[in-house]
């Protein structure tokens, strides 16, 4: 008998990944907040979905070489430390810490504060600022 394990999501919800960021990858249904949004966002990287990160990344800011920093890292652990929005019902800020190794293995972690903008019922990652 062959069953299928379900694998915890990489954003650390403790949920399984089907029920968590999968639907999201799979386009099945769009983030309702800037905060899942970063959630799903982290497992595209850990899970290395560069189409993902390209299509929720706002086109003005989008970089020209993810591609390379998608395959660098191991991404180990997200904290989202909070989440708000701000005056504008369209923007958002998430505030996170995510751990990974290096190409060299060396552990590291990234403190941001990212910023979202909603369009046409779709949220964005615009910019972050790191802390």
């Amino acid at each position: 008998m062959n069953k299928k394990i379900a694998q915890l999501c990489p954003c650390c919800s403790n949920q399984s990944y089907q029920d968590c960021c999968e639907p999201y990858h799979l386009w099945q249904k769009n983030a309702p907040t800037a905060e899942t949004l970063m959630r799903s966002r982290y497992s595209a990287y850990a899970l290395r979905k560069a189409d993902y990160l390209v299509k929720t990344w706002h086109p003005k800011t989008l970089p020209s070489k993810l591609a390379e920093e998608i395959s660098e890292a191991k991404w180990i652990e997200l904290v989202i430390h909070k989440s708000w929005d701000s005056q504008s019902p369209n923007e958002a800020f998430v505030e996170f810490t995510a751990r990974y190794r290096n190409s060299q293995g060396k552990a590291e972690k990234m403190h941001e504060i990212s910023r979202f903008i909603k369009h046409d019922s779709h949220w964005f990652y615009v910019d972050g600022k790191f802390i």
